[in-house]
């Protein structure tokens, strides 16, 4: 998780563009290494609150860092997805969670347990005599060949 960048800016979470750019160049001048010639620790200070700048001042930054706080607030406290935001179960078509053997058979060619092999699961591209996405015959058409 990456720092707070709000109470590194010394703003609240609703706060408005003007007051975080008003907030940074206030602390940003305070730490500048301009104004701290060999303090490191100010230099560091400076380096964090330009990153968070960077963050927060832009719009699209601070979504993305607004949503990954809350997730990280959820999964510390233990919460669940916000009302109104249900969870939808995704299917992999073809792959059934439920019965395992058979995905088995479906990728390996055969049921384990069993000593029998299906050879046609074993090499699904055998029986396919011609690309699905052959062009040929249109090709042929649209440039008037004929056979």
């Amino acid at each position: 998780m990456r720092p707070d960048y709000y109470s590194i800016l010394d703003v609240k979470e609703n706060a408005t563009e003007n007051e975080i750019k008003k907030s940074y160049r206030k602390i940003a001048k305070r730490y500048h290494p301009d104004a701290n010639p060999g303090d490191h620790e100010a230099e560091q200070k400076f380096k964090e609150v330009s990153e968070a700048y960077a963050v927060l001042g832009d719009v699209e930054k601070r979504k993305i860092y607004d949503n990954e706080r809350s997730n990280a607030h959820r999964a510390e406290t233990g919460q669940s997805r916000p009302e109104g935001k249900k969870r939808t179960s995704r299917k992999v078509p073809g792959f059934d969670f439920n019965n395992m053997s058979s995905n088995f058979e479906q990728f390996f060619g055969f049921r384990p347990g069993t000593s029998q092999v299906d050879e046609d699961k074993l090499e699904p591209n055998k029986k396919t005599k011609t690309n699905p996405i052959d062009m040929t015959e249109m090709f042929e058409r649209y440039m008037g060949i004929k056979k």
